[in-house]
């Protein structure tokens, strides 16, 4: 047995091949009921350990299984909404995505019956029966997992709606797996369990319909056609393990303590009823948690995860693989998403009320601030008096000027020249004709069509007096300056 699992060393082979050889000694003697049983000598131990330690220094690093990119998770949210897809395929997309918010293995998908998936307060629950820390003959029975409803980056109800397939015709039948094979047009199911190969294959199938990804600062979409795995090669990049730490890596970048971390994946696993309140508590918070900060990392000022998060090694692998350097930059580039302007009606600030200008729709609105006296001066005299106001609105517009919005110049996240690129300073909110006003400079209850000190007021501010130069006489005065 010695020089057997010598050779086996000489080969070379894996670090714990020696001792499953020692583990199947064992229980052949014990079946048999050998009486002088050599599996435990002291001869074969010391040789199994000395083993060990050689093979693991000679073996290579640890090799983790690479992440999704952000955009990944977005389009596969986009795609499980869908209807154009096969009705297999956006399940196939849930399970997905399942996986990564739940942090799942996929040998634990295994134990998940579909009689244990149910809809709770929040989000959903699910059993796993057999997992790599529970089952049957183990210290805890049974582990739960949870996704919650606030897990998500579109916002578009995927959870919701791959659930309603999950538990529609075709998919609903007994059985104690989760994931069971395609039927011929992709329609619904058959009472087969989907093994590894098929499972990453149909893996790769999918992320061949993916399309990448805009946002344009309110709401994520594909961005037309456009694949998002521009490269084959890219294909074989992730595996069915990549779902696992892809919400724990984000949370860490986000500096969610690890002690919170660990209830994702189950690392702390406990069957009591303390373990099982708290456990649903901390991860529908951390899910909150990464979703939200992803969604904060594609505005202006966030934390840019997708800077953070890199390549993934995707480049690298390329290149290994043969792919030429323009291409293998190409296609990482494909997985960024694009940030494009907002819809030309909306600058991001409220709905507008679309309708005629301030003549028609805002009369009144300043009527304290008009002045009555007529001033004459000639035009030199009214530069000087126009330079030497201090501005308190800017008006911000739209493509081709065809919407105006009335915004304060202290306290609007807009800052005019950063943020908007066609914009125009005002002394008085008459100066210029605007369609509506900044919801975030006044309450949404404001009414337009209160007067300009009402507009100040409800902005903390008062009413604005006009402060001429040096060179000019009182604001009622004729005289020519002097």
């Amino acid at each position: 047995m010695v020089d057997y699992i010598e050779d086996r060393a000489t080969e070379p082979c894996g670090r714990t091949v020696p001792a499953t050889a020692i583990s199947a000694l064992r229980y052949f003697e014990k079946v048999g009921e050998v009486e002088c049983p050599m599996a435990d000598s002291a001869l074969l131990l010391s040789t199994v350990s000395r083993l060990e330690v050689q093979l693991a220094t000679n073996s290579a690093p640890t090799k983790k299984a690479p992440l999704y990119f952000l955009s990944q998770l977005i389009s596969l949210e986009l795609f499980v909404a869908c209807v154009d897809f096969p009705l297999y395929y956006r399940a196939f997309a849930w399970y997905k995505l399942v996986k990564v918010w739940a942090s799942l293995r996929s040998d634990d998908c295994m134990g998940l019956q579909p009689c244990h998936l149910k809809t709770v307060a929040g989000g959903i629950e699910f059993m796993l029966e057999r997992t790599k820390t529970s089952g049957p003959g183990r210290r805890v029975r049974w582990l739960k997992g949870y996704v919650s409803s606030c897990a998500t980056i579109t916002g578009n109800g995927w959870l919701e709606t791959g659930l309603l397939i999950w538990l529609g015709v075709g998919f609903a039948f007994n059985r104690d797996y989760f994931l069971p094979e395609p039927n011929e047009d992709f329609s619904g199911c058959r009472a087969k369990p989907s093994d590894w190969s098929s499972t990453s294959a149909r893996s790769r199938a999918l992320f061949r319909e993916l399309r990448q990804v805009k946002f344009d600062g309110m709401c994520w979409d594909w961005d037309g056609n456009l694949p998002l795995v521009l490269h084959p090669q890219a294909l074989l990049f992730w595996t069915d393990h990549s779902e696992r730490n892809v919400l724990t890596s984000v949370a860490a970048l986000l500096n969610v303590p690890k002690s919170e971390r660990d209830f994702l994946g189950r690392w702390s696993p406990d069957g009591s009823d303390d373990y099982l309140r708290t456990s649903r508590q901390m991860v529908h918070k951390v899910q909150a948690q990464v979703a939200q900060g992803i969604r904060d990392s594609f505005v202006a000022g966030g934390l840019d995860l997708e800077e953070r998060l890199g390549d993934n090694g995707l480049f690298e692998y390329l290149r290994n693989r043969g792919v030429n350097e323009d291409a293998a930059r190409d296609c990482v580039q494909g997985f960024t998403v694009k940030r494009v302007a907002p819809p030309s009606d909306d600058d991001g600030f409220g709905p507008g009320q679309l309708g005629p200008m301030l003549e028609d729709v805002q009369p009144k609105v300043d009527a304290e601030l008009k002045v009555n006296v007529e001033l004459e001066v000639d035009e030199s005299a009214q530069s000087d008096a126009s330079n030497s106001l201090a501005p308190l609105y800017f008006v911000s517009f739209t493509k081709k000027r065809k919407f105006a919005r009335l915004h304060l110049i202290a306290g609007c996240p807009l800052v005019p020249g950063v943020s908007v690129a066609a914009f125009e300073y005002l002394c008085a909110v008459d100066e210029l004709p605007w369609n509506d006003y900044c919801k975030k400079c006044w309450p949404r209850d404001f009414d337009a069509e209160s007067g300009a000190d009402e507009i100040l007021a409800r902005a903390g501010l008062n009413k604005p007096e006009c402060r001429e130069s040096d060179s000019s006489s009182g604001s009622s005065s004729t005289e020519e300056p002097s």
